[in-house]
């Protein structure tokens, strides 16, 4: 099986690009996302092009100018599926691109949470050190619109009271959805979001709730804020393109920070603009093409 690899801020994404979109069997995805026994990723991008991989992803005729288009289905590490990932959105894009031999297009992703639009242009460097402190030799800038997003209410108070017991310095919180859940925790200041137990704090949520992506985040000013993120499914990432979107909306509607701001995540920092959606900026980096066994039933072999 022919994988490629990509990241955004170090949240990484193994992509297949094929003609059918069958499920993956749970424990071959943990298998090749463990970090040690496995190839290592936050998660798979599964991708269904029309036709196969390449420019036959195109619609009607062929035109390069075309949009691309894929239906993919998205596994977090732990083998669960997940509505969609702005990151991972992202790292298929790119993946869509390089298979079509494009470097600018815009690609439309179906998703169990509906059609994302990616637009994207690659630069390709002639050597690894010009890329900078990066590795890989193409970079991409990748713009992911996650749609409308909501609040749910009664979310939101249940989430309040998980969280006024678990995150000294905190303020207030919001339940967002943008194709996939977030709990966004605005906390006092970046000391309370530096002081702040994460992985507690996300695994005493996932008990709350179904599972559910955790945000916490520190406003510096109108313009920047800063996010740590817990994602259900993997633990604590160096980023959240879905997370960043849902914090700056969340924020927005709160009228602590203005439609277009810059999330700080430790991985990086994206931009995102905010109305009754969400789009976020990122840049993605292709890592490599993988070979890796396919999915296999179990043979029922072994001694007795």
């Amino acid at each position: 099986m022919h994988l490629t690899k990509h990241h955004v801020f170090g949240n990484d994404f193994l992509v297949r690009i094929e003609g059918d979109d069958g499920p993956c069997p749970a424990g071959w995805v943990r298998g090749i996302c463990d970090r040690n026994g496995g190839i290592g990723a936050d998660g798979i991008m599964w991708a269904r092009v029309p036709g196969g991989s390449g420019e036959a992803a195109s619609p009607g005729s062929g035109s390069r100018q075309d949009p691309l288009r894929a239906e993919m289905r998205l596994y977090n590490a732990d083998g669960g599926e997940a509505e969609v990932s702005g990151n991972g959105l992202a790292c298929l894009a790119q993946a869509m691109t390089l298979c079509a031999g494009r470097d600018e297009t815009e690609v439309l992703i179906a998703t169990a949470a509906g059609e994302r639009r990616v637009t994207i242009g690659n630069t390709r460097f002639a050597d690894a050190d010009d890329a900078g402190d990066g590795f890989g030799r193409i970079r991409s800038w990748a713009g992911i619109d996650l749609g409308q997003a909501t609040e749910d209410t009664e979310q939101t108070r249940r989430a309040e009271a998980t969280l006024a017991a678990l995150a000294p310095g905190y303020r207030r919180a919001g339940w967002v959805s943008v194709g996939n859940p977030h709990v966004v925790a605005l906390l006092e200041d970046a000391a309370a979001l530096d002081a702040l137990p994460l992985e507690a704090a996300g695994a005493a949520l996932q008990d709350c709730f179904e599972p559910v992506n955790f945000e916490a985040v520190a406003v510096a000013d109108s313009s920047h804020v800063r996010m740590r993120v817990f994602e259900r499914g993997v633990g604590i990432t160096s980023a959240c393109g879905s997370g960043a979107a849902a914090v700056a909306w969340q924020l927005h509607r709160w009228g602590l920070v203005e439609q277009t701001v810059e999330v700080e995540m430790p991985g990086g920092t994206a931009e995102v603009s905010v109305g009754s959606g969400a789009e976020v900026r990122v840049p993605v980096i292709y890592v490599a093409d993988v070979e890796a066994p396919e999915p296999a039933a179990p043979t029922g072999g072994g001694s007795s």
